[in-house]
């Protein structure tokens, strides 16, 4: 049984993790449409204090999400998941992955409908083809060929590698893709986030 979770528990985990990962960002679209954003910077919080400490709360929300998940299937389904460094930093690479994807996809919507429309979309297109719905060994190729290139598959790869004792030399490629994801999705997130304040938030 714990062999048949682990293959379906990763995906579903990342999957479910963005949803509890993007009250932030939702919240940077409702203080700024409720004008409650104005009276937060005339405090002594400059908008890139403001930003960062969204997109932090958003990694850590997603990074406790996603511990706990790991350690209650771990007691309740005797799920190993290997080596607890490896573990460590495969965790705080996925946790920064989706900070950077929502911070990209909230980035992209000007208003709370756009990213009411836009978010679920987006994060169902990748759960469908990435291995988050469906064993993606099981889908056909084309639909494996797109996957391949969504964080929820890089995510699978890095979760079902460490749990499996997989060499760390075979999860370099897709550890890498969620690391890049992370870093450059979060700065050219913080970036456009940084510019629309400035063009007309304050």
């Amino acid at each position: 049984m714990s062999d048949m979770l682990l293959i379906l528990l990763p995906g579903t985990m990342y999957f479910w993790t963005l949803f509890v990962g993007q009250g932030p960002f939702q919240e940077m679209l409702q203080e700024r449409e409720s004008r409650v954003l104005p009276r937060i910077l005339a405090c002594p919080v400059t908008p890139a204090q403001y930003i960062l400490a969204k997109m932090l709360r958003c990694f850590l929300l997603c990074l406790l999400a996603t511990v706990f998940l790991i350690v209650s299937s771990a007691l309740l389904f005797r799920i190993h998941w290997g080596n607890p460094p490896a573990l460590a930093l495969s965790t705080l690479v996925c946790s920064g992955s989706m900070t950077g994807l929502l911070g990209l996809i909230y980035a992209a919507a000007r208003t709370r409908e756009q990213a009411t429309v836009l978010s679920p979309v987006v994060l169902m297109l990748f759960a469908m083809v990435g291995g988050s719905m469906f064993p993606y060994e099981n889908m056909p190729g084309f639909l494996q060929m797109v996957g391949r290139f969504t964080p929820n598959r890089w995510a699978v790869l890095v979760l079902q590698g460490v749990a499996r004792s997989q060499p760390l030399a075979k999860l370099v490629a897709p550890m890498t893709a969620l690391l890049a994801l992370a870093l450059f999705g979060s700065l050219l997130a913080f970036l456009v986030f940084r510019r629309r304040l400035r063009n007309g938030a304050q």
